[in-house]
């Protein structure tokens, strides 16, 4: 090989390891993380609204999912 041939090579890879940071680091900036949402519906009232029918429904599935009492079990004293 010649030694033009190993420069054009390393002149290339150099090239397209900067263009492989560049994406990477623009990957970065606009990356859409589920942190970037903490505290965006905080004083919404649709929001909260939404979360108390959301924990009434969960209340009642766990009612359902407890085993029902038949009746009270004697003490053996």
């Amino acid at each position: 090989m010649s030694a033009r041939t190993i420069q054009q090579r390393v002149a290339h890879l150099e090239a397209r390891v900067a263009e492989l940071q560049e994406e990477v680091r623009a990957a970065r900036l606009s990356a859409k993380d589920w942190r970037r949402t903490i505290g965006a519906f905080t004083d919404d009232a649709g929001m909260q609204a939404i979360l108390q029918e959301a924990m009434r429904l969960r209340e009642a599935d766990r009612q359902k999912a407890r085993p029902k009492k038949v009746g009270q079990r004697k003490s053996s004293r």
